[in-house]
């Protein structure tokens, strides 16, 4: 699976010992730009900037990926400086990850309600097994998810990564597709009704 962005946790394991950092170099503005490479507080490669957005940066270490506060970064001799090895990334983001994971199982129960990325209530959850799950909607039609596209929002809620109306043209075509399979498989089964009728 791949890492996800995980800047809290991050960036708060990484701001003390980039503080350290920050006072052994010398006081220059951090502008991070895509593609750059960063480095740990011994100078080994950490990895590299992948997006920058705001006042967070994106690092990849080609294996996990983390979102960091400017203020975690320095400028050194060798360029971009965090306080943290490449391994010590990888594991605060494994760790933030398994914690997460864990919270989002918590949630994850029957009569659960599940937002969408804009914070609609899309349903509730009825029923789960295995890596399904089935979401009640208002109107009470039940639409089959993967906990995989179920996330947990920062107050705890259970949220999936589109907004309603994505949601909802999805699940009216899902629901669509449907109907027309029924509606195409539906004069086999009256043909074969038929050829059973006049063999008797």
């Amino acid at each position: 699976m791949k890492k996800s962005l995980i800047a809290a946790a991050i960036a708060a394991a990484s701001l003390a010992p980039v503080a350290a950092v920050a006072q052994d170099a010398a006081a220059t503005a951090v502008a991070p730009t895509v593609g750059a490479k960063v480095f740990g507080p011994e100078g080994n490669e950490v990895g590299t900037v992948e997006a920058v957005q705001g006042d967070v940066i994106t690092v990849s270490t080609g294996t996990a990926r983390a979102g960091l506060p400017t203020s975690a970064f320095a400028m050194r001799a060798k360029g971009l400086t965090i306080g943290m090895t490449k391994a010590q990334l990888e594991a605060a983001v494994n760790g933030a990850a398994a914690q997460s994971t864990e919270a989002k199982d918590a949630a994850l129960v029957v009569d659960a309600p599940i937002k969408s990325s804009d914070g609609v209530v899309l349903g509730t959850v009825t029923k789960i097994e295995g890596d399904d799950v089935t979401l009640t909607l208002s109107d009470g039609a039940a639409v089959a998810l993967k906990k995989a596209s179920i996330g947990l929002t920062a107050d705890s809620s259970l949220a999936l990564g589109m907004t309603a109306a994505d949601f909802a043209a999805a699940t009216q075509s899902a629901a669509g597709t449907a109907q027309a399979s029924a509606d195409a498989a539906a004069p086999a089964g009256a043909e074969a009704e038929n050829a059973s009728t006049e063999s008797e």
